[in-house]
């Protein structure tokens, strides 16, 4: 005689003509109890769209999965439980919802509950956020993170949960350089084509606006080398993507010229606007970084009146320039008023795009033919000593 879980997923069945067969399948699954089967069916059918909203998983989850909740991976089930809480009509619903897993999880008694626990207690940190407990949500993310620390063979979908939990609140802060990098962490943990394009047209503006207007954010190499860059050019945000490479380059003249033509699009950017000086200065100091960098380590004592030139600063905006970057630590060096040069001695290293790569192959080329000229110069010399001798 059938059970009532099994029961209810053939009344389901009949219910719902358009889902008729996969849930036979899934009832047919639980009837022989396959329950790898059954987990891989259910991920591949909650990620369809066939599955309708308005509350389907949640039924399917209380009157099917219940039953057999604690003979599947535990990690699935825990993704399975937050796709749930999201179909629940408000926060409250779906945070009681999560803590009623995690309970149920924790008196189980079973091994490996760290991780779907830690993922779970994710989906806990952004309801508290919704709902207005800002520190909450601070509290979990910074936990989950030291959690992270001390786990061995951590799925990716439970780290990106943590980076992605810390994003979401240092979004609400308007934490510019803090959003970027965990942005950036939460991408490394998840692949582009499981993101909805939607979803990632938005993150990769999010991430280049903060990037832009991080405070010490001075690398761009490493976001305009991920694929998650190639959306601002699905949406129209390209001009948004020459900025970035703009900052990335240190092209000031070039900063002025897209600030002119992008006007309209750069003033419907409130955030862009209010910190108009910041950006200024940021690209300001990235010029001098490119300057420095394009110079071989054995010519880097460079007048102030060229930096001047390059930046577009009076003299004694370039000396500020300078101790803005020196205390930056963005660059090591002297400054020598009484010659009016400045000895740089080391420039932060940056992960440098193909173009910059290419340039520095150029680089490279030229110092090899340079080593090999002196040594051949220092072979011909030896040969005459020894023949004088």
């Amino acid at each position: 005689m059938a059970d009532r879980y099994q029961a209810w997923i053939e009344g389901a069945a009949a219910e719902q003509p358009q889902l008729a067969a996969a849930l036979a399948e899934l009832g047919e699954l639980y009837h022989k109890k396959l329950w790898h089967q059954l987990t891989v069916k259910l991920e591949q059918h909650i990620e369809s769209p066939e599955f309708p909203e308005g509350g389907f998983l949640v039924a399917l989850y209380q009157n099917f999965v219940a039953g057999f909740a604690h003979k599947i991976n535990l990690l699935k089930l825990a993704f399975f439980a937050v796709a749930v809480s999201k179909q629940m009509a408000m926060p409250q619903e779906g945070e009681a919802f999560i803590r009623d897993v995690i309970s149920n999880l924790e008196a189980s008694k079973q091994p490996d509950t760290q991780q779907p626990i830690l993922y779970l207690r994710m989906q806990l940190a952004q309801y508290a956020l919704v709902q207005g407990r800002t520190q909450e949500c601070k509290h979990a993310f910074e936990e989950g993170r030291e959690e992270l620390e001390g786990m061995a063979d951590v799925d990716p979908q439970v780290s990106a949960s943590v980076y992605y939990a810390a994003s979401l609140y240092h979004k609400q802060q308007k934490e510019y350089a803090p959003y970027y990098r965990a942005t950036l962490m939460y991408l490394a943990y998840v692949s582009q084509d499981t993101l909805p394009q939607e979803f990632r047209q938005a993150l990769a503006v999010d991430i280049s606006l903060a990037a832009l207007l991080g405070e010490d954010v001075y690398n761009f190499g490493e976001l305009l080398l991920h694929p998650i860059i190639n959306a601002l050019k699905e949406n129209g945000f390209g001009w948004l993507h020459e900025m970035l490479e703009c900052f990335n380059s240190g092209d000031i003249h070039r900063y002025d010229e897209l600030c002119t033509r992008h006007a309209a699009l750069l003033n419907g950017q409130p955030a862009l606007v209010a910190h108009e000086r910041r950006l200024r200065e940021k690209i300001t100091i990235l010029c001098l970084m490119e300057l420095i960098s394009s110079l071989p380590p054995d010519r880097r004592t460079i007048a102030l009146a060229d930096v001047a030139q390059r930046t577009k600063l009076p003299l004694d905006g370039v000396e500020f320039l300078l101790m803005k970057t020196l205390a930056l630590h963005l660059i090591e060096g002297v400054i020598d008023q009484v010659d009016g040069t400045v000895q740089v001695s080391w420039v932060q290293p940056r992960i440098l795009t193909l173009p910059q790569i290419e340039t520095l192959r150029g680089r490279l080329d030229g110092w090899v033919e340079k080593v090999s000229s002196a040594a051949l110069t220092l072979e011909d010399e030896a040969v005459g000593v020894a023949q004088a001798s």
